[in-house]
Formats: C-alpha cells, sequence, structure tokens
C-alpha cells in the first residue's frame, strides 16, 4: 500500500510525467479497502484459532465467512493493481511534461528539475532551516539559494559491478535456502547439498567487492557551463 502511494508521489520526479489522477483514485478505493479487508480480518481469525500460512482449512470451525471476505479483499487488491499498471503504460506514452513541483513540496528535491539531473544540485543549497524549499517559496524564489560558487561537478564512473553483487548475493541466499532441498535432478542435487552454489555466489560477490575496493576509479567532472547547457534544455 505504502509502495502504490509512494510511486504516484514520486512518479513526476523519476519519469518526469504525472500518472492520471481518475486513475489513482480508483487504485486507491480498490487497493486500500481490499488491503483491510484481506490482512484485519486475518488477526481475529488468529484469535479464533486459525493457524497462520495454511491454504485449506476443515469446514464448521466458524472461519468461512472472514476467510471468504479476505478473499474479496484479495480480489480488490488485484484490481487495485491492474488498474496501477493500467495507469502506468497510458503515463509512459505521454510525453515527459511534469512540473517541478507538482504537488508544492516542502523539501529540497521538490526544487530540482524534472527528471532530475544525475548530479542532482549544481551548486550546494543553502538550506536555513526545516522544510528549505518552503522557506524560499514563501520568501518569493523560484530557486533555492546556492550556498557556493559554480564549480566543476564531481561525478563516479558509472560501474556494473553493484549490480553483479546484488545478482551473487542472490545467487548465494537461494544456494544456503536449498541446500537441503530433496531436488529429482541428480546434478541439480549435488549442485546445492554440497554448497556449489551458495559458496559460489559469495565467491562472485567478494571477487567483485575486490575489483571494486582495488580499482582505482578518478571519475569524471561536469563542468559548470554543460550544467547550466542542461538546464537551459530542461
Amino acid at each position: 500500500m505504502a509502495l502504490l502511494a509512494g510511486c504516484f508521489y514520486w512518479w513526476p520526479k523519476m519519469f518526469g510525467r504525472t500518472l492520471d489522477e481518475r486513475l489513482g483514485k480508483w487504485t486507491f478505493w480498490t487497493f486500500y479497502p481490499g488491503f483491510h479487508l484481506t490482512f484485519l480480518v486475518q488477526h481475529f481469525l488468529g484469535l479464533m484459532g486459525m493457524p497462520r500460512r495454511v491454504f485449506t482449512y476443515l469446514d464448521g470451525q466458524g472461519w468461512n465467512t472472514m476467510n471468504l471476505v479476505s478473499t474479496i479483499g484479495a480480489f480488490l487488491m488485484a484490481i487495485g493493481v491492474i488498474i496501477f499498471l493500467v495507469n502506468v503504460f497510458k503515463t509512459a506514452a505521454k510525453p515527459a511534461d511534469a512540473p517541478s513541483d507538482p504537488w508544492d513540496g516542502r523539501t529540497l528535491e521538490w526544487s530540482l528539475p524534472t527528471p532530475v539531473p544525475e548530479y542532482n544540485f549544481r551548486q550546494l543549497p543553502l538550506v536555513r532551516g526545516l522544510d528549505a524549499w518552503w522557506l524560499e517559496k514563501r520568501e518569493g524564489r523560484t530557486h533555492m539559494t546556492p550556498a557556493e560558487p559554480p564549480g566543476p561537478i564531481h561525478m563516479p564512473s558509472p560501474s556494473s559491478l553493484p549490480i553483479w553483487m546484488s545478482v551473487a548475493l542472490f545467487i548465494a541466499a537461494i544456494g544456503f535456502m536449498y541446500a537441503k532441498e530433496p531436488f529429482s535432478a541428480g546434478f541439480v542435487r549435488f549442485l546445492f547439498e554440497n554448497y556449489i552454489v551458495g559458496i559460489g555466489g559469495l565467491a562472485m560477490f567478494f571477487t567483485c567487492m575486490i575489483i571494486r575496493s582495488l580499482k582505482d576509479d578518478h571519475g569524471y567532472h561536469i563542468h559548470p557551463e554543460e550544467a547550466e547547457g542542461e538546464a537551459a534544455h530542461q
């Protein structure tokens, strides 16, 4: 539920497009009640003696009606997710013309252009209090007051190593979780029960970590003229 709300809130800043408000309301009025119908009643079923994580149960224990309510809620949640996905695909076809501050925000991120440039701020902003962007707007400014003169922006070089490290940890986790799983295929069972998959994932992870630690990467700089050109283009 929080994830869907966050998507609607942050979508303009991430992709430069504002999701359809009417479809957003339909998402809310299907997913939000569905969420509570699905999970709230489960607390009461637990108090009535129903165990967790069971997919079936005997009839005549007084659990049928509340489980039916929970199932209806799950269908409502599914409808809400489908409407949200329709909204995403519909919005993807629109031009990226969302304003930089569509919600009249209070915090620094809403002072940035939309979509946000890779370097975020061309100059470090002057933060004079809580809700710094709101303070600037109250004083009639349309941009954050800079705290330093313009200068070159140091950027890290792009790297695929963090992605591979995440993949390696995923492989290691799968390998250790299913090490005792009785796989029908002998070769697969051999790989898992001898911890070859788990240890292989860890070896891949630490190899990437060593490469990332020892590689001397000085990054690159975006000069003020380039940043100003990008800002004018946006």
